[in-house]
């Protein structure tokens, strides 16, 4: 398989940046779909060199990101067509507070851009679906407003403090029930192409654009920054969203490059795991490698850690697939991650206090 032409789904975002990042750094040419004019000129300045051969643009905005047949115009071949296709953007959270409701959320929306691909690019043989599952648990959070108004942690923290393992099961069987229905459709159209299904518990690192304000911060990130902001007399809650295993954004869109070369990926799910990160260890890290964050980082110990089994299930956490298939043989390391996000964090702290002091 020697893909040409990839159209890439969300290529704004903090995970699509990076796989378009590696895409062209492969001469690979690239349809970003993005959500705005704005976003569109802010990838063109970001890769200034590229010719409109090997990247060029369509739009979906984001209000109609559920829309059935959404990606329809954004699949229509080019003079040359697209043979692969990589889908990074989820559903949003569903209003709803039943368990089934989320999941028929993230299925269809995932079948309906199914349909699309092989109704609008026929030449396609290869449509990588992204997902993590920090999803599930950010959209269990939302759904427990009572309970996050009755207490300062949410139910998700509590669970993932009292039960880490059946939180992480939790949401990866709501990641199984979504893929099994994609597998499904594939068995009984055979649309002509594959499947690669790539899903990380939660996703770190540094942001392929400098971040300009705190909410350009992906999730992930956020949460580090506050840790650096977190008073000693307060107590600090990580990871927010309850899930300990984390990738590399850098690691995870290399899978995604992966998946469009190597033939053998084709119809499986691969897991995409670093390790665990904890309060403890990010703490730690940034003490020694950031010194003179000393008096803003939570105190020693292991107050505000997230509990940690040493036994999760090779099922819930197995990577040992993308090894074997996609090469990731060597994970870049919480520390290298933490490192290169704080360096930008510490950027964007000059930037923030240079807008309040009215300088720039």
């Amino acid at each position: 398989m020697s893909p040409k032409r990839v159209l890439l789904t969300g290529a704004y975002g903090f995970i699509g940046s990076h796989i378009l990042d590696q895409l062209l750094s492969f001469s690979i040419s690239v349809r970003a779909v993005v959500g705005s004019e704005t976003e569109r000129e802010a990838l063109r300045n970001q890769f200034p060199c590229t010719t409109e051969a090997e990247l060029d643009f369509a739009i979906v905005p984001d209000a109609d990101l559920l829309a059935p047949r959404a990606y329809d115009d954004a699949l229509i071949a080019t003079s040359e067509p697209f043979d692969t296709v990589i889908h990074t953007v989820c559903a949003g959270s569903s209003e709803e507070d039943r368990f089934s409701h989320f999941v028929n959320l993230q299925s269809d929306s995932k079948k309906s851009f199914l349909e699309s691909v092989r109704a609008f690019a026929p030449r396609v043989r290869r449509v990588i679906i992204t997902s993590t599952l920090t999803l599930f648990a950010r959209w269990l959070q939302s759904s427990e407003v009572e309970s996050q108004a009755r207490f300062n942690t949410s139910s998700v923290q509590s669970v993932a403090a009292a039960d880490p393992e059946f939180l992480l099961a939790t949401c990866r069987a709501s990641d199984d029930l979504v893929n099994d229905r994609l597998w499904k459709y594939i068995e009984d159209e055979r649309p002509g192409f594959d499947v690669v299904a790539l899903s990380a518990p939660s996703v770190y690192g540094p942001s392929t654009r400098h971040p300009r304000k705190i909410m350009d911060l992906e999730e992930g990130n956020q949460v580090i920054w506050s840790i650096r902001h977190t008073a000693s007399n307060q107590r600090a809650v990580f990871p927010s969203d309850g899930i300990s295993y984390y990738a590399d954004v850098r690691d995870f869109a290399f899978a995604h490059v992966q998946a469009v070369f190597i033939p053998e990926a084709g119809n499986r799910r691969f897991t995409i795991a670093a390790g665990v990160m904890s309060l403890q260890a990010v703490s730690n890290i940034l003490r020694t490698r950031f010194p003179e964050l000393e008096d803003r980082l939570p105190p020693g110990g292991n107050q505000g850690k997230v509990a940690i089994s040493r036994k999760f299930s090779k099922d819930l956490v197995d990577s040992a697939p993308a090894s074997a298939i996609l090469g990731l043989i060597k994970y870049i390391t919480i520390e290298e991650t933490l490192v290169d996000v704080t360096k930008q964090l510490l950027g964007l702290e000059h930037t923030v206090r240079g807008v309040g002091s009215g300088a720039g």
